[in-house]
């Protein structure tokens, strides 16, 4: 039998079980799910701020005087125009023009720095390694040498603001640096999961424990409570935010996810010549938001029917927004069932009953910078 891999814990491990954190495994990894539900640490994200632990977040360094064109290569957005200093969303595409993997790309002082979904950290690797051959590049897997937080929400921009020596809030969206405090060399993102303010920062090892019991313990009224990776997906579901292995998968093009901002074809990037060719003949199907009026939850995997009872498509993610007091979830339709307005029926699985649900706009709630 082959063997199974054992989970990795997360630098924080001891303190998050110490807080009676549920665990649960993500992309490999031992991460916590939740301290005290996820609807309420959701809610408090959107009431105040919390700080999340995304340490397993795949960390892929880029270095060398050929850096350049291989993240070309690989991204579908423009990295000869992106700004020094800068994070971006991107995607990274197979021959066919299927997502391999959707990532954030930051262009900081001598080196390129990739974060991606945990469980496309050895794909995403293994396909950088392979495509730079013959290119003046070497590229790292840096995961498992540092650490990850991010703090999020309607307030942390004023709580990191006054409990920081330096204001994060003067950060613009998609801003990314390197810094240093004392001995201790961090990476700043302002970039987030959440659809709200949010800034990522990246520390080593040796520093986290500390970083985390002051932003959670000692920075007394502007103390931050931590959340849990399921409060995480509430709100990136209310934000209308893809997650790879829900939304994307490598048999999903970007036109079909909704993602065509994040393709620039004035350069030759991986899959560019297929994704033409798509674009020219048209999608089959798109991703769209649905509103349920009724508490069944729809989950990933549970199949949407048109008025007439025809299979239409498939939830990918679902959940109960807090904030908007029903069950939303995203789904690929295929048209006219995808027209905003429609409304369609969705067998929840779990149940067994079949419940209507309306076809809106995404995000569900508006995104905040």
């Amino acid at each position: 039998m082959p063997q199974t891999l054992e989970p990795l814990k997360l630098p924080l491990d001891a303190a998050h079980r110490a807080l009676g954190a549920a665990m649960g495994v993500e992309g490999g990894w031992e991460v916590p799910l939740s301290y005290t539900g996820p609807l309420a640490e959701a809610s408090e994200v959107r009431r105040m701020a919390c700080v999340f632990d995304i340490s397993h977040v795949g960390r892929i360094r880029i270095r060398g005087s050929g850096a350049l064109e291989l993240v070309e290569k690989l991204c579908t957005t423009d990295a000869v125009h992106q700004e020094d200093d800068t994070a971006a969303c991107t995607l990274l595409l197979n021959g066919s023009g299927g997502i391999l993997a959707d990532a954030i790309v930051a262009r900081l002082e001598g080196f390129w720095l990739i974060t991606t979904d945990p469980c496309n950290r050895r794909k995403v690797l293994a396909h950088a390694t392979s495509v730079c051959e013959g290119m003046s590049a070497k590229v790292d897997d840096q995961t498992e040498k540092g650490a990850m937080l991010a703090v999020s929400g309607s307030a942390a921009r004023e709580v990191l603001d006054s409990v920081l020596p330096e204001s994060p809030g003067d950060l613009p969206p998609g801003a990314a640096k390197i810094g240093s405090m004392m001995i201790a060399r961090y990476i700043v993102m302002r970039t987030g999961f959440t659809g709200m303010w949010g800034l990522e920062v990246i520390l080593p090892k040796m520093f986290i424990a500390k970083a985390w019991r002051f932003i959670t313990e000692k920075a007394d009224e502007k103390c931050l409570k931590p959340a849990g990776m399921a409060a995480r997906d509430i709100l990136r579901i209310e934000a209308g935010i893809c997650r790879y292995g829900h939304e994307l998968n490598e048999t999903i093009d970007p036109f079909t996810a909704g993602l065509e901002s994040l393709v620039d074809f004035e350069h030759e990037f991986i899959g560019r010549q297929a994704l033409t060719e798509i674009r020219s003949r048209g999608i089959s199907r798109r991703r769209v938001g649905l509103r349920f009026d009724c508490p069944e939850v729809a989950r990933r995997g549970d199949t949407v029917f048109n008025s007439d009872g025809f299979e239409v498509g498939a939830i990918t993610s679902g959940t109960f927004s807090a904030a908007l007091d029903c069950p939303i979830a995203m789904a690929y339709v295929s048209p006219p069932a995808s027209d905003g307005g429609a409304v369609l029926e969705v067998e929840v699985a779990s149940t067994g009953a079949k419940v209507s649900a309306t076809v809106t706009d995404l995000p569900f709630v508006p995104r905040s910078a």
